[in-house]
């Protein structure tokens, strides 16, 4: 009880202090500091506007899975540390595992180790050492991690964990240059284990593996991610690029080409010359993505920050697209100041505050007629249509920089509201924007200096947590975010439940956002360090589908830690983050109805534009009949293929099919097999 009240006067103390700050701008400093190896930045001053939340209540439930050395691997918003696989139906999670509860598979504290389940995260095997490069004085730090399936594995246990991070030197113990890229992989049996490293010796990259830790996932028979490669001093870097990395295996391990193809991100340099991108703010995640369809195809690619294309762009995403793998990129332009998108944010409101995103300010200090757009975060993800889909949480640019105000003086100015989450669908341009939801709190931050006990040991936060996943059709999302439900839309997200919205681009069809966790946590538990798989899985019984997630730091961990670095924390998986289906996946499609005698292939190519083919193979000899249908189940051509003894590739004409999703269904006797295949 007495630590109950010490506890609630802390949090009054805070909330009355904050309240005292109250301004309606924040002038961010472009100067960067450094702090506890990361870039660092002051908190924004709060306010007081009253809110009441809704009444929304879903049950969730944590189940225990390992502890963690630290709270390092689950630091990032950006970094992807659980990992769903439908062939496999398998659920991974992996993080720098706590050396003295794993004596027996950690070989130092920055053993990097992972877990399965194969029941949908209610019982987890493990952990299986992916990677300790301790014997040549380095340490995993921060990390991505995602499954590997080789073509034609049913066996969970021959799957692969694959891990991609950053091991800083680390001679006596003391973490020195960030400037190596670390891979891992074993088999979830153990039988498998492989661990390498590369330096970049160049000058002027002694960090240039510090960002060597994002979007790790397998794409047709092979691995992506991607390395932020950084030039310059720490907390000044001047020129930034982003390295698209390619993995291949090569039936043991992983071959891995650092250079696949390299983006030059075309960041203005302000008055110091350093690089402006968003990156360098606390508020922010570390603003750079790197997202592929699932044929490996087409990408998307992005860093966000005020690039010299347009010398008075705002903080924004500097995007790249490209349609044959990687072998060439092309620049996206993103126009907010178009007259459509301005419309949108206004959202018909005559008065300025009432706007989706505050207009910015004149030189009188009176609103314009048009805001520009901040990008706090993203996240995002291919859709069958080779579209991105984006989520971003914005605020806006305080100064009308374009026409009064100096540029590098005054771009680093911004509201202090806390701005609101939209979905962007991106092509070749961008198609469209919609309001997902209107934040109650500002993105908690990291503190430069002086503690803070809303803070994980008193200097650490979380942001907002945002995260987009996506199922197996690549035709339906769910995103999942962060807020403090009773936030007044200035103070910082110190007390974060989890929320979720989802969309399907086949039906245009979006649910209204709602709270996962509001009212269902003890006092003072919160969910602080949360991170969603790539795809979510299916619930056939109920039309559901669930988006595995994991929860690190425990109520006992946020409050009896004091050394973010060190002090071991608790890992658990997220059940119950489940979303109805908007469109349901017919009973079916991906799937067979009992026992079959027969297998049918994915149609290959795929997205398709002139024909397609499919391998069927038999234990029977017997006729056998494809038909084609769209998604609603109109059949648009039927083919006899003729008899089939052992096995038979079918062709299918579709020139003269529009774009879209559709089915083909191939019949042999009583027995029936469907799947699905797009067209562009």
């Amino acid at each position: 009880m007495k630590k109950l009240l010490l506890l609630l006067a802390a949090a009054c103390f805070v909330f009355v202090a904050n309240a005292q700050k109250a301004t309606d701008l924040v002038k961010e400093d472009q100067k960067t500091l450094l702090y506890d190896s990361e870039y660092q930045r002051a908190p924004v001053p709060p306010s007081t506007i009253n809110y009441s939340p809704g009444d929304e209540v879903s049950e969730v439930e944590k189940i225990d899975v390992g502890i963690a050395h630290s709270q390092r691997s689950y630091r990032r918003e950006d970094c992807k540390v659980i990992s769903y696989n439908k062939d496999l139906d398998m659920i991974m999670m992996s993080f720098v595992i706590d050396e003295e509860t794993y004596p027996n598979v950690a070989l130092s504290d920055g053993s990097v180790g992972t877990f399965y389940s194969t029941d949908h995260g209610m019982t987890w095997n493990g952990p299986v050492l992916l990677s300790d490069v301790s014997e040549d004085e380095k340490r995993n730090y921060y990390l991505s991690a995602s499954i590997y399936n080789p073509t034609g594995n049913n066996i969970a246990e021959n799957a692969y964990g694959v891990y991609q991070g950053v091991a800083p030197d680390n001679p006596g113990g003391v973490l020195g240059d960030w400037n190596n890229q670390t891979f891992g992989s074993n088999t979830f049996s153990g039988d498998n284990y492989y661990t390498e490293y590369f330096v970049n010796s160049e000058p002027d990259h002694a960090h240039d593996g510090y960002f060597s830790q994002f979007d790790l996932v397998q794409v047709e028979d092979y691995m992506k991610c991607f390395n932020i490669w950084a030039e310059g001093p720490w907390a000044g870097f001047t020129e930034l690029k982003m390295e698209d990395i390619h993995g291949t295996y090569d039936g043991a391990q992983f071959q891995w080409d650092l250079e696949n193809s390299v983006i030059d991100m075309p960041f203005n340099t302000d008055v110091a010359g350093e690089a402006m991108w968003v990156g360098k703010f606390t508020f922010s995640d570390v603003g750079a993505s790197m997202v592929w369809s699932d044929d490996g195809e087409i990408g998307y690619a992005w860093m966000t920050g005020a690039s010299y294309d347009n010398l008075k762009s705002g903080y924004q995403p500097i995007l790249y697209r490209t349609d044959d793998a990687g072998a060439s990129w092309n620049n996206i332009e993103l126009d907010f100041q178009d007259e459509d998108w301005q419309e949108f944010f206004a959202d018909g409101a005559t008065d300025p505050t009432e706007w989706l995103i505050y207009p910015s300010r004149d030189i009188n200090e009176d609103f314009t007629d048009f805001c520009i757009p901040w990008f706090n975060s993203t996240a995002g993800a291919v859709d069958a249509e080779g579209n991105l889909q984006m989520v971003a949480h914005l605020t806006s640019h305080y100064y009308d920089f374009f026409n009064d105000w100096e540029y590098f003086e005054n771009i680093g100015s911004r509201y202090v509201f806390c701005g609101s989450l939209f979905k962007f669908t991106i092509g070749t341009e961008l198609i469209d924007i919609m309001l997902v939801d209107t934040l109650m709190s500002n993105a908690a931050q990291d503190l430069v200096t002086g503690a803070n006990d809303s803070l994980y040991c008193g200097t650490n936060a979380w942001l907002h947590r945002l995260q987009i996943t996506k199922d197996e059709r690549s035709e339906e999302f769910f995103v999942t975010w962060t807020d403090t439900e009773e936030g007044n839309r200035i103070s910082e997200n110190f007390e974060p439940d989890l929320r979720g919205w989802s969309y399907n681009i086949t039906t245009g069809e979006s649910t209204e956002p709602f709270c996962y966790t509001c009212g269902t946590t003890f006092p003072f538990e919160h969910y602080w360090f949360v991170s969603a798989a790539d795809y979510a899985y299916y619930n056939a019984d109920d039309e559901t589908f669930t988006v595995p997630m994991v929860n690190a730091i425990t109520l006992a961990d946020f409050y009896g830690n004091s050394v973010a670095s060190a002090d071991p924390i608790h890992v658990q998986y997220i059940d119950g983050v489940t979303f109805p289906a908007i469109d349901p996946i017919p009973v079916g499609i991906d799937e067979v109805s009992g026992t079959t005698s027969f297998d049918v292939s994915q149609n290959q190519p795929n997205p398709a534009t002139e024909s397609t083919t499919i391998e069927i193979s038999s234990e029977t000899v017997a006729p056998v009949k494809v038909e084609v249908s769209n998604i609603i189940g109109q059949t648009i051509r039927t083919i006899d293929a003729g008899i089939i003894n052992g096995n038979m590739s079918v062709s299918i004409n579709v020139s003269d099919l529009e774009s879209g999703v559709y089915l083909y269904s191939v019949t042999i006797g009583t027995q029936r097999i469907s799947k699905r295949m797009l067209v562009r």
